[in-house]
């Protein structure tokens, strides 16, 4: 049986696989027919080396076998990707294992883990190097680890299978040092479960030739053999990465948003500082947008917000990180010492639009987002509104039904941070290297390079290049 189905896997690879994706069918194939429960799969794939074609080959193979298939990624634009390539549906994790609970439904509380009706299903989730087993923040859904819940969702109904594919040379989790639903120590003595793994390292023959990817590969080799005093990058002559002036940087994305559009074009910087002074740069030299916001701006959510959904069970909710286009701005509000505007919205990632009361304070601020001062002080002003209403739940629900407390926190979206752009794609991608002579050049910032590069499809424009890294 096993035999069979790498052979069917094989068969449904565009080209001939590299020595490290014949072993990776094999021990998926046995993987598929070993019916122990507890096993996962870790697939592991540096840039280039076929990982996306191996995935979508598994999903071809397991549909024609008559199973059912469901793809899951950390965000909504990585579902976008896997969707692409697979040309297979793919939904975000959190909206295929979470539900409101009651409480949920009603005051905008928690999400429980829902249960997994879908027995026998293989379930292949990418990106995996973002999923942490722990929050960063304080989280409404479920254990407040989305590791432990996946496992928990996809472990609740018998029969299911669930790989776990990656990119270890990027950046971990927020506050952690390792990716682990990628890591077979954490994943077999943390969560005593029987591992298969693989590692993809061999490039593909179809992108050899790839400048971005010929950078991204010595970046990896420097992460495995040791980064040294300095990082030294090895641009081709040739190819589709150029290191460009910052007199040149608007001219050259001026070109980018004529060629390929402000949705295929991003900044990757290493700070919400450094994005700010690229956003406002943006905006005011390239774009010459001279109100604050205007029709055709593109933003990216700070905070999630579970008030504008369409879905009884707020799966739907306008996630942190999700990009969205201003189509309309209406009515401008000044209250309890903040500015609001009303807007329609294109979120990008969903394929629908929403009417959204927005806070503008956040859009030029240095933070991530508002800082927790702030909330607390909006919280307190719109609480003190409803003083009047009786019962705690009811002021409570109230609040947060509130149209300025629910408001949509936003920034700019031309220039994002790397752990921002990270799980997307961009056909134009410009990294700002001018803080990186000030940066400890070590493993961290290594990956945190190798994430920048492999963020572009098509063209990568290295932004004010220390010359001692060249």
């Amino acid at each position: 049986m096993s035999n069979c189905l790498a052979e069917q896997i094989r068969k449904n690879l565009p080209f001939t696989p590299t020595r490290s994706q014949d072993s990776a069918i094999d021990k998926l194939a046995n993987f598929f027919a070993d019916r122990r429960p507890y096993s996962v799969f870790l697939l592991r794939g540096y840039a280039g080396t076929g990982k996306t074609q191996l995935i979508a080959a598994v999903v071809k193979t397991v549909l024609e076998q008559g199973a059912d298939c469901e793809l899951l990624a950390p965000t909504g634009r990585a579902a976008k990707v896997l969707t692409a390539y697979t040309c297979h549906q793919a939904y975000t994790i959190h909206r295929q294992i979470y539900q409101a609970s009651a409480a949920g439904i009603e005051e905008g509380g928690s999400y429980r883990i829902r249960r997994n009706g879908a027995g026998g299903t293989v379930f292949i989730v990418d990106e995996s190097s973002m999923i942490g087993n722990e929050s960063a923040e304080p989280t409404p859904f479920g254990s407040g680890s989305l590791l432990n819940d996946l496992l928990s969702y996809v472990s609740n109904t018998d029969g299911c299978s669930l790989i776990f594919a990656g990119d270890v040379a990027q950046l971990p989790p927020v506050g952690s040092e390792v990716s682990p639903a990628l890591d077979a120590r954490v994943m077999g003595d943390a969560y005593g479960l029987h591992i298969y793994e693989c590692t993809l390292m061999e490039v593909v023959r179809q992108q050899e030739e790839s400048a971005i990817l010929s950078l991204a590969t010595s970046l990896r080799q420097l992460l495995s053999e040791g980064v040294g005093e300095k990082i030294k990058l090895r641009i081709p002559a040739v190819g589709d990465v150029s290191a460009i002036s910052g007199a040149e940087l608007i001219d050259a994305l001026d070109t980018s948003y004529s060629d390929v559009g402000l949705a295929d074009t991003i900044v990757v910087s290493y700070s919400n500082k450094r994005a700010l002074a690229y956003n406002l740069g943006i905006r005011g030299q390239v774009l010459y947008y001279e109100e604050e916001l205007v029709r055709g701006d593109r933003l990216v959510v700070t905070r999630n917000n579970y008030h504008y959904c369409e879905r009884k069970d707020k799966t739907d909710f306008v996630a942190n990180g999700e990009i969205v286009e201003v189509l309309r701005l209406g009515k401008q509000y000044a209250f309890y010492g903040f500015r609001f505007v009303d807007a329609t919205l294109a979120l990008v990632e969903q394929g629908r639009e929403i009417e959204a009361r927005l806070i503008l304070d956040g859009l030029t601020g240095e933070t991530a987002g508002l800082t927790s001062a702030q909330r607390q002080s909006l919280y307190e002003a719109v609480a003190e509104d409803y003083s009047s209403v009786e019962g705690l739940p009811a002021r409570r629900k109230a609040i947060r039904e509130d149209a300025f407390f629910s408001a949509l926190e936003v920034k700019y979206a031309y220039a994002v941070t790397c752990h921002k752009a990270q799980g997307g794609q961009w056909r134009h991608v410009y990294i700002d290297m001018g803080m990186l002579s000030y940066l400890p050049h070590d493993e961290q910032l290594c990956r945190w390079l190798y994430t920048a590069v492999t963020r572009a499809s098509e063209r990568l424009f290295l932004v004010n290049t220390p010359q001692d890294m060249l």
